[in-house]
């Protein structure tokens, strides 16, 4: 199996486990980010998955397209807060709508991308500063393990 082929399967699985996870609505607010300091409920969390998994897999297509850099800048923060707040707008039929929406768009983009593609170097451009990345640490740190870690936090805010 190819590492591409690795990230699919991850992605199907979360997909999968998402979709097993029931409707609650927001619930209790979880414990402050170590590096924001946020304190998100669940419906803070889907629509941060909502948002950012078309935000990185347009970012990662970039780059695959010859773009030498990504990242948020201030309108990517605004449109992250937007998400993470949209949560309060939307149903959570709607935001796991979105997602899903969202995991397609980035499996269409693992298929077609080549092996060599998980070596391309790019400038990562977060708020606390640039750094030297290639796209195999951006799908696993801000797309497929960062949704995985997004899961992981909605169970832990699901009570019972």
């Amino acid at each position: 199996m190819s590492e591409l082929d690795g990230y699919r399967e991850r992605l199907v699985a979360a997909r999968d486990v998402l979709a097993a996870t029931p409707l609650l609505g927001p619930g209790e607010f979880g414990p402050p980010d170590e590096k924001t300091g946020e304190r998100w409920d669940r419906t803070n969390v889907l629509g941060h998955v909502a948002e950012m998994l078309p935000y990185w897999t347009s970012q990662t297509r970039a780059v695959i397209g010859g773009a030498g850099e990504m990242g948020r800048g201030e309108a990517g923060y605004a449109r992250r807060r937007e998400g993470i707040d949209s949560g309060k707008v939307l149903s959570e039929a709607d935001l796991r709508a979105q997602i899903n929406d969202g995991i397609e768009g980035l499996l269409l983009l693992l298929q077609e991308m080549r092996d060599e593609d998980l070596e391309r170097p790019l400038v990562y451009r977060p708020k606390d500063g640039d750094r030297q990345e290639t796209v195999r640490s951006i799908l696993e740190d801000l797309m497929v393990g960062h949704l995985e870690a997004h899961i992981r936090q909605l169970h832990e805010l699901t009570p019972g």
